[in-house]
């Protein structure tokens, strides 16, 4: 490994925003000296100056062939552990042809660097900024793919999380009864995670890797930290499961409204008979089959 100034920090400290400011620099700098590369953007918080002094750096370099892309990629692996104090890197592939590079600097700064070709470039979030660009297009292909995105389908996504939502809940039950706390947990968690994401799409919001729930409104956090499991005994896994059903039922009624259906009430109706069923000890062998089966048969006749 090569010797490194003070400027990007050689002490291994946590890198501070000057020191992150020097590698963006350095990194910029260096990629542009490459012909094959003719487009630089600076993505994510970076665009607009970091979020704060956690952020990383996150790149894109976009070559004119796409036959360039995986050599280029390939190139810049070995060129920036040369370059740059790197404890560990991680490489990727996004899509066909495009890869990507997570460097970890022994300064604990991340930097994540894409390689594609101008064919595969699209916006993918509305945080961009064009550091180079030799093809005059790069610009114009952001602003483009972004306005013209592909927009979610509302219902399609709804309908689906609907008529799967037995599944989790049935699962979540029947793991608390055969005495197996952690499989409830991550059924439970399932349902969660469909219920946020519901609401992201009502507020158009990302919730991918939770980006923007935590912009999400008061009310619906409350409801959802009411779903956090408080210990593994049954009558606490129990209390969330239907904490999780209620908030995912109060996301269903809005998408009724919005879409003009009339699902969630029959759905809701049918899972907490289901439910009672269970806090009540009711599932004797012959009802308990009946009671599942029965549940399993309204939601396949839905499904069709």
């Amino acid at each position: 490994m090569t010797e490194h100034t003070d400027q990007i920090g050689t002490d291994y400290s946590h890198y501070s925003p000057v020191t992150r400011d020097a590698i963006l620099d350095r990194l910029l700098t260096a990629l542009q000296s490459d012909k094959r590369i003719i487009g630089l953007l600076v993505v994510g918080s970076g665009a607009e100056g970091f979020e704060d002094i956690h952020s990383d750096i996150d790149l894109c370099a976009v070559t004119s062939l796409a036959d360039d892309v995986k050599p280029t990629f390939q190139d810049w692996g070995v060129q920036i552990s040369e370059m740059l104090p790197l404890f560990h890197s991680l490489e990727s592939v996004r899509a066909p042809n495009v890869y990507l590079w997570v460097f970890l600097l022994e300064n604990f700064l991340e930097i994540d660097l894409c390689f594609l070709c101008l064919d595969d470039l699209r916006a993918t979030r509305n945080r961009w900024k064009t550091v180079l660009d030799r093809s005059g297009k790069i610009e114009s292909i952001q602003q483009s793919s972004w306005e013209n995105r592909p927009k979610p389908n509302l219902e399609e996504t709804y309908r689906y999380r609907l008529s799967s939502l037995w599944h989790y809940v049935k699962h979540a039950a029947v793991a608390v009864q055969r005495k197996q706390p952690w499989r409830a947990i991550y059924e439970i968690e399932q349902i969660r995670n469909q219920t946020i994401e519901l609401r992201g799409l009502r507020d158009e919001l990302e919730t991918k890797r939770f980006r923007h729930v935590d912009q999400m409104s008061e009310d619906f956090l409350t409801c959802l930290e009411h779903t956090l499991i408080s210990s593994l005994r049954k009558v606490d896994i129990m209390n969330a499961l239907k904490v999780v059903v209620s908030c995912f039922f109060s996301e269903a009624r809005h998408f009724d409204k919005t879409l003009n259906l009339k699902l969630a009430k029959r759905f809701e109706r049918k899972i907490n008979t289901y439910l009672e069923l269970f806090e009540t000890g009711q599932f004797r062998e012959n009802r308990g089959e009946t009671s599942s089966n029965c549940l399993t048969s309204n939601f396949e006749t839905y499904q069709k």
